[in-house]
């Protein structure tokens, strides 16, 4: 977690989406470099994981031998999500912090939801399981990166992918069409809250994409000014 000097009035919570392969992390590092570089105090944090508790459930839902059904997974991150949302999310916002999370509730809806379906999951028992997770809670802002699921295997492949990847990457082009399109009913349902960018080009090109997303965000947060 990064912490830089400026306390707004109020916490803006500030989700990043996409699929694996996507850039998300790297987006996510990035974006926190430049609201520290603004001097915005800030937490970076992810999921599944952000405590100790979340971080042992990631472990478990990503190892490729862990075996488990569709419900158990939602389940899951539902339980990551709700311990995440009280000891670290809600108290930075309290404290007026920007909390920037690689992931939230509209990955479950996207991944679990939409990608599981034909194991009988949808996004209407995403959505009713992790109600009390997320306790009324949802992003101020949630920036999807979109690419073509093409070129994410690419990049996956450049590190392992689907050979040597987590249990959830080796699911395979099909799997990621469904998330994707997920994604983009989420983004449909939801337009004043969730956007999304090209995440075709470079990790640069990107980030200013994304910093303009979330510069209109803070700037009408009043303080402090966005460059």
């Amino acid at each position: 977690m990064s912490l830089g000097g400026i306390i707004l009035d109020k916490g803006w919570f500030i989700t990043i989406e996409g699929i694996d392969g996507c850039g998300k992390t790297t987006q996510t590092e990035r974006l926190c470099d430049r609201l520290l570089h603004q001097g915005v105090a800030h937490i970076r944090t992810r999921e599944p994981g952000g405590t100790p508790i979340g971080d042992a459930i990631r472990a478990l839902l990503l190892d490729p031998a862990s075996e488990m059904t569709p419900a158990a997974e939602v389940y899951l991150y539902a339980a990551s999500r709700a311990e995440h949302v009280r000891t670290v999310i809600r108290p930075a916002l309290a404290q007026g912090l920007v909390v920037v999370c690689d992931r939230y509730v509209d990955a479950s809806v996207a991944y679990q939801g939409y990608g599981m379906a034909p194991q009988g999951m949808s996004p209407e028992f995403v959505r009713e399981v992790n109600g009390p997770a997320i306790d009324g809670l949802l992003p101020d802002l949630t920036v999807i990166i979109d690419i073509p699921v093409a070129l994410a295997e690419a990049r996956l492949a450049t590190r392992g992918g689907a050979a040597r990847g987590d249990r959830i990457e080796r699911r395979g082009a099909a799997f990621f069409e469904r998330v994707r399109h997920g994604l983009q009913d989420v983004r449909a349902a939801f337009p004043r809250r969730v956007t999304s960018v090209d995440g075709v080009g470079t990790a640069e090109d990107v980030a200013e994409r994304v910093w303009k997303a979330v510069a209109h965000l803070i700037q009408r947060a009043g303080n402090p000014p966005c460059r």
